[in-house]
């Protein structure tokens, strides 16, 4: 519909009932055979003419404002998914009223609400031909996301004009979904995994007894039936959308501290941008393998336009909760990043390893930058336990592998 149809059409509507551009025409149609009846009085087909053509229309929009005041939409979709990873959304339309429905179009919005450089939102519209009385039906379509972020699916709208399209009712439900997507995730090479090995390093591991107290947790992990109330980690059950609890074990852990640091410049070009990707491709793919591998007791640092801090065993339920940090980083230029390397060596256990993934090439002996960790003898002493890696330097291909990109779209019908 033009953009002048769709003015005049919105003149005529009323609790989500619309005249279409169809209607329209129809509609001043009607209105030349009544005002010729009017004026020539003497000729009644006119105005039973005029009487005939009126029918049609309102009973179009009786049908349709009856059609979807009992219909109510599902929506199915993976909360965490990595990028280029195509996935399904699963929408289900159920008809609660005694008659069928037919010809509603669904329209589904995909929208990016967090994350570096959004995109437009893309809108996807389904077709569903017949929804029987006190029936449901499926459909589902294709979608392929190429950025990390946390996008939001919804509200939706549908539609119909059954059965003349002189009339449609519209109508939106908040139906709204989450989905976290995982930064693009490559592989570590034998270098890294020799590189946290805290043993060979002059570290050792830590043996933890963990006890049954509340203050004793030292990881999360998904809920279980008989868990106690008490255990459960609310901020964390709210962003995962599941329960997850405290975890109390016994365990031989090695301590590492994992700090990401995509830092670019206020006027960052498209390789400084691929550079801050690619540290957080390598720090997303580090956790994966080290949930893989277990027994390591991990702190991830998200150095950002905000800072967000994730400590403890790396469970499934740590892997959810870094990905969601790791997804929604925004690269900045203004992070104090010797600040963070303070608190963090005065916080981690004296036996941690850390690593700093940074974009830029940071000497830890400048004593401008971190002119508060020389000036404190006991945190100069702790500067051995930190190793740089950086792209600068040309260390990430030592260590980490990522496979090209697919082209593909953001989204697609699945037909």
């Amino acid at each position: 519909m033009s953009d002048a149809g769709s003015r005049i059409a919105s003149w005529f509507r009323f609790r989500g009932v619309s005249i279409t551009q169809e209607g329209l025409y129809y509609f001043l149609v009607f209105l030349f055979i009544l005002a010729g009846a009017i004026v020539r009085s003497n000729i009644q087909l006119l105005m039973l003419l005029a009487c005939m053509l009126l029918g049609p229309q309102l009973y179009n929009a009786w049908v349709v404002y009856r059609s979807l005041r009992h219909m109510k939409f599902v929506r199915r979709v993976p909360n965490l998914l990595s990028c280029d990873e195509a996935f399904f959304v699963e929408l289900t339309a159920k008809n609660h009223s005694r008659n069928a429905v037919y010809a509603v179009v669904v329209q589904d919005q995909i929208m990016q609400t967090a994350g570096c450089d959004p995109e437009p939102s893309q809108n996807v519209e389904v077709f569903f031909a017949k929804i029987g009385k006190h029936d449901e039906a499926m459909l589902s379509y294709r979608a392929v996301i190429r950025k990390r972020g946390k996008y939001q699916l919804g509200p939706l709208t549908a539609s119909t004009a059954f059965p003349l399209g002189l009339v449609r009712s519209a109508r939106t439900e908040k139906v709204v979904s989450s989905i976290v997507v995982m930064p693009r995730l490559g592989s570590m090479t034998p270098a890294w995994r020799r590189l946290i090995q805290q043993d060979k390093s002059g570290f050792s591991s830590s043996r933890r007894q963990h006890g049954l107290l509340e203050g004793d947790f030292y990881g999360l992990r998904e809920w279980r039936t008989g868990d106690p109330k008490q255990w459960i980690h609310w901020r964390s059950s709210a962003k995962q959308g599941e329960l997850v609890v405290r975890q109390f074990e016994k365990q031989n852990q090695q301590d590492l501290v994992l700090i990401v640091d995509p830092w670019i410049s206020a006027e960052a070009g498209l390789e400084e941008k691929a550079a801050a990707e690619r540290i957080i491709s390598m720090a997303a793919t580090a956790v994966r393998e080290l949930a893989a591998i277990g027994s390591c007791h991990l702190q991830l640092i998200c150095c950002g336009t905000e800072r967000e801090s994730t400590v403890g065993t790396v469970s499934q339920a740590f892997v959810v909760q870094a990905m969601h940090d790791l997804a929604v980083l925004v690269p900045t230029d203004d992070h104090p990043i010797g600040k963070t390397v303070m608190e963090t060596l005065q916080t981690s256990k004296p036996s941690s390893r850390i690593v700093m993934l940074s974009t830029r090439d940071i000497d830890l002996a400048d004593t401008e930058l971190f002119s508060q960790i020389w000036n404190d003898p006991k945190l100069r002493s702790d500067l051995g336990r930190i190793r740089t890696v950086s792209p600068s330097r040309g260390e990430i291909d030592q260590y980490f592998y990522l496979p090209q990109p697919k082209t593909t779209d953001v989204t697609e019908n699945d037909e």
